[in-house]
């Protein structure tokens, strides 16, 4: 169990070594969704984490939720190991309140109603922007608890990575990139694979493991009127998972999607506009059927922004989206739907002050007009201490299979939208070698969606969710060491119970140090007991702490090695009903960068 004492050890140090020097430096990430432009982060009335593609590799994470899983106000409840569902709960919120934004374009399945992160290969990813709290008024609907925002890979030059791991793991990635004149042309290709393990011991006693080849290619091009830029993606592959419904126990996965995008600066305005086409089949089968589900979704933003005066920016644009249901395994009642939008904000800083507000409305064809904002102001009592406020509306649609799926009986055609209204407070502080943040938060949620006793879903009048989080980054005597704490309390009003699958406690703490060409690097992330819901067998899984140890070592500028075992104590833990997590696991994995 994750010791008290030893986090209040962890605290005190980190808060210790953070205000040892009055120096204020700006922090090198840059916010880039939380406002829909490129801000210091540390001018972003928000909580945001940023990754970067050194951060993302230094982790060493298995796959995409096990490195979310690391942030503050994010946990995580799995159905197995790498590849197999995950889901992924910012701030209390179901996993469908969070917006996945994929190099500008809103992603996920259209019937599911949000993206799934299982197969998304970290190999293909460039860059991580986590905003925590509604995002309703810039992105609309979905983005009620936050926005997870992912840059794919923009390769400089040449660079080949491989792996092997526990389970069978292993996988090899290739990145390329030339410049000639104004063209820029980047692409990356890999494969990756594992045997896996049974993931429900209490149904087929098989190993469930997963397949996937994924690739992009991507151009731009700099003229006399803007940047163009042009990409398409693809990844596929193969997953088998475990469920007590039926007998169709694996999938095929296809994910495509082609971008067309235009960047100019004129004068004092900025212009950008992207067009994209996604489309998500998911083909689940077994020996004796298949049910494929094939989504499709075009959309086209354009926003342009300008400084009014030296201390108030101003950014509008408009949104259209249109998603369908391609292939279902059932007919749905409506399998289409069309989504218009105007957005508009303003940003307003002068000496200690700032002020932002941003207003959203929503023409959807299956619930007409939705109205979503935001207002927060920030105050710097000096350069290192600043305390923020905010307030914002979102809404969230039913999906196509909460309303029309797999039937009558099962599905609720008359659901309303899910609508929150969200404060925060959190004060800051900010040095040359650390950071602390500490937020309170509150969401109230009506009309939340959840299933009942029949597995219907069916609108809960209202829910609260609130909670604190606290987040510290210092260097302790050249220990570079991050904390993260949240307390999150959950309740459905209706019969005062909490949220499934969200623990009231989660703690994540990381120290590495650096000597010449090696480094090294500990972890400890804590749970506490989980509520799994009144229908689940096991109405309450126990709470666990989970230890991991990393290396990499530099053989030379182009060759790095890195080594990493999680679960170091071979805990057994759960994080959703009876279904088996990964003991002691071990990673190897190399880099080559021809110079």
């Amino acid at each position: 169990m994750f010791k008290p004492a030893f986090a209040a050890v962890l605290v005190a140090s980190c808060c210790s070594a953070a205000a040892n020097t009055t120096e204020h430096t700006n922090l090198e990430h840059i916010s880039i969704y939380a406002n829909r432009t490129a801000t210091p982060q540390q001018d972003v009335l928000a909580s945001v984490t940023v990754l970067e593609r050194d951060d993302i590799v230094a982790r060493q994470a298995n796959d995409l939720p096990a490195l979310l899983a690391q942030l503050p106000g994010i946990n995580l409840s799995r159905d197995g190991g790498r590849g197999q569902n995950s889901s992924v709960y910012i701030r209390g919120g179901n996993t469908g309140h969070t917006l996945v934004i994929i190099d500008g374009v809103r992603s996920g399945s259209a019937t599911l109603g949000y993206k799934t992160l299982s197969m998304l290969p970290l190999e293909l990813i460039e860059r991580i922007e986590v905003v925590r709290g509604p995002r309703a008024a810039w992105y609309g609907a979905d983005a009620l608890s936050g926005v997870i925002a992912i840059t794919t890979r923009k390769a400089q030059g040449t660079e080949l990575n491989a792996n092997v791991g526990s389970y069978g793991q292993l996988g090899a990635d290739v990145s390329v990139s030339e410049q000639v004149g104004d063209l820029a042309v980047r692409a990356t290709a890999g494969y990756s694979q594992a045997d896996g393990f049974n993931v429900r011991k209490d149904l087929d006693p098989d190993r469930d493991g997963y397949d996937q080849r994924f690739a992009k290619l991507a151009a731009d091009y700099q003229t006399s009127f803007g940047l163009l830029r042009a990409q398409f993606d693809i990844n596929s592959g193969f997953y088998q998972f475990d469920t007590g419904w039926g007998t169709e126990d694996q999938a095929d996965t296809l994910n495509r999607t082609y971008l067309l995008g235009w960047e100019h600066q004129l004068g004092q305005w900025q212009h950008q506009a992207q067009l994209s086409r996604i489309l998500d089949d998911d083909t689940v089968y077994g020996p004796d059927s298949s049910s494929p589900f094939v989504t499709e979704r075009d959309e086209f933003n354009y926003q342009t922004s300008t400084a009014i005066t030296n201390n108030l920016n101003w950014l509008g644009g408009v949104n259209w989206y249109s998603e369908s249901v391609g292939r279902s395994s059932v007919n749905y009642v409506e399998d289409s739907r069309i989504n218009r939008a105007l957005f508009t904000g303003l940003n307003f800083k002068q000496d200690n002050v700032q002020l932002d507000g941003s207003v959203r409305r929503d023409l959807t064809t299956q619930y007409a007009g939705n109205n979503t904002w935001q207002l927060a102001a920030g105050y710097w009592f000096t350069d290192a201490w600043q305390l923020r406020i905010s307030r914002g509306a979102a809404f969230k649609a039913p999906t196509f299979n909460d309303l029309y799926y797999p039937g009558e009986g099962s599905s609720n055609p008359d659901l309303a939208p899910e609508r929150t209204l969200s404060d925060e407070v959190a004060i800051s502080y900010r040095a040359a070698n650390g950071s602390v943040q500490l937020a309170w938060f509150e969401n109230d949620v009506d009309n939340l969606i959840q299933l009942d006793a029949n597995y219907m879903p069916q609108n809960i009048e209202q829910a609260k969710i609130s909670g604190i989080e606290l987040a510290i980054q210092a260097d302790v005597a050249g220990i570079e060491q991050s904390f993260a704490y949240s307390w999150t309390d959950t309740e459905n009003t209706l019969t005062g119970l909490r949220l499934a699958r969200r623990p009231e406690h989660t703690i994540n703490w990381r120290a590495g140090h650096s000597w010449n060409k090696f480094s090294a690097f500990v972890t400890a992330d804590y749970q506490s007991n989980t509520y799994q819901g009144q229908y689940a067998v096991n109405e309450y899984l126990g709470g666990f702490t989970l230890w991991g140890i990393g290396t990499s070592y530099t053989v030379s500028s182009a060759l790095t090695l890195r080594a990493k075992v999680d679960n170091l104590f071979d805990k057994n833990y759960y994080t959703n009903d009876r279904y088996t997590t990964a003991g002691t696991n071990f990673g190897l994995s190399v880099s080559y960068t021809p110079q």
